[in-house]
């Protein structure tokens, strides 16, 4: 949060890149109320994990930082229909790369991808209630320039369920690698883990 709040004076905003990769009659309604829950799940996360902080609890420095939470969407189904996940990867890096944005910052080290699979965990989601949802839903989490050993079993992305959205934006924002996190986030739900 501290360096988020830094990061701020210089930036106009924060937030995931998030790709789109289904383009369906029912993609094109879900996909909007998938955003707004993400969104909203991410707020939750964001405000119950800051406001806990001395240092935040009685002033207007979150309100501020989530007023500059903007999510960046990157649709086209002539590129994204149906892509694969290196498909994604070599975009996203060429996008990060073309900004000069290698390493700099969360936002050109991970992006979200919302494909069918995931889609369908988060379609029917509440989002006027997202903090209390106790269903089991996800993105894929992607990122930018992994190092992927062959002996290890993270293979650059991993399954994010929609409650460890911050706590992966945090842990990302210290440097370390999404390999780091791969066993705590991805393949089992976040109970015990996070608090869920």
């Amino acid at each position: 949060m501290n360096e988020l709040e830094n990061r701020l004076y210089g930036l106009p905003d924060w937030g995931y890149v998030i790709y789109r990769t289904t383009y369906t009659t029912e993609s094109d309604t879900a996909f909007p109320h998938a955003i707004r829950y993400i969104e909203a799940c991410l707020k939750g996360e964001f405000f119950t994990e800051v406001t806990q902080q001395p240092r935040y609890r009685n002033n207007d420095v979150p309100a501020y930082v989530w007023s500059k939470y903007q999510s960046t969407i990157i649709e086209d189904p002539t590129q994204f229909d149906g892509a694969s996940l290196e498909m994604v990867r070599a975009h996203f890096e060429a996008w990060v790369n073309g900004q000069g944005k290698r390493d700099n910052f969360n936002k050109y080290r991970v992006c979200l991808i919302i494909d069918e699979e995931s889609l369908q965990t988060l379609k029917d989601a509440p989002v006027e209630n997202a903090e209390n949802d106790d269903e089991l839903r996800f993105v894929k989490a992607l990122e930018a320039f992994p190092i992927v050993d062959s002996l290890d079993t993270f293979p650059g992305w991993m399954k994010c369920w929609t409650q460890t959205m911050w706590f992966l934006w945090e842990n990302m924002g210290d440097g370390d690698e999404m390999r780091q996190l791969y066993d705590m986030i991805d393949g089992s739900p976040f109970e015990g883990v996070f608090g869920g």
